[in-house]
């Protein structure tokens, strides 16, 4: 495990930039018009912007809202009748970073029920849905799966991404920040950059203020909703 860490610290000491393939997120309903292609016809007339009218009139259920990495969540939906609907993870990939595709819901007692994806990495994911090939995916911000590990929610939470790079250092590895940079993502790496932040750094262990003993770790923050605050999600040997 050493060497690795120590690979990293030459990563840190280079500072390489690396290729990110860029993920298009799916088109949420802007307009009246754009909405019409939803084929939600059952949804109420409303004057209120067709974001407002989802959130007031879908009502999305997940169970367990936070999951492990390959847990299983059902969802549940509700306040729309369609002919059919589907469901899909934005940023959501398998472990060879294809994105997963739309799964089919079947309705049940007046609602939209099945099993959510199950994506390969940590993270936060928007729910998406779409009433057919074709049409416009539409959801909302409160729509999210959390697949984090086990005590993330518990960790300390900060104004900046940047600072739970630095927090991981000092409090996780024990050491002393000598260096830190943003790094971009692997082309693999799909999820939502509002969400989600890479980060590189490289620290003195304690006692060992040489420069041959210096480490370097990749830290990725998570935050907890749009408007939340961001977390440690995880520290890894390679981004």
């Amino acid at each position: 495990m050493r060497r690795y860490v120590h690979l990293v610290s030459v990563f840190v000491s280079l500072f390489m930039l690396a290729s990110v393939a860029a993920a298009t997120p799916p088109r949420l309903v802007t307009s009246q018009a754009s909405w019409a292609k939803t084929g939600l016809a059952a949804l109420p007339s409303t004057r209120a912007t067709p974001n407002v009218a989802v959130k007031n009139a879908v009502q999305v259920a997940l169970r367990p809202a936070v999951v492990r990495v390959q847990q299983q969540a059902s969802i549940i939906v509700s306040g729309i009748h369609p002919r059919s609907l589907d469901v899909r993870l934005a940023g959501a990939t398998s472990e060879n970073g294809t994105p997963l595709p739309w799964r089919s819901l079947r309705s049940v007692d007046g609602a939209w029920v099945g099993s959510l994806p199950m994506p390969s990495l940590r993270g936060i994911y928007r729910v998406m849905l779409r009433t057919g090939a074709g049409t416009i995916p539409f959801g909302s911000p409160r729509w999210l799966l959390r697949v984090f590990a086990l005590g993330t929610r518990s960790r300390p939470a900060f104004d900046k991404p940047v600072d739970v790079a630095k927090w991981w250092v000092q409090a996780v590895a024990g050491g002393t920040l000598v260096e830190l940079k943003a790094w971009p993502r692997p082309g693999f790496d799909r999820r939502e950059v509002r969400l989600h932040r890479l980060f590189v750094v490289a620290y003195s262990p304690s006692g060992q203020p040489q420069i041959d003993d210096r480490l370097g770790m990749f830290v990725t923050a998570v935050r907890d909703g749009y408007h939340g605050r961001w977390r440690l999600l995880e520290a890894t040997v390679w981004p």
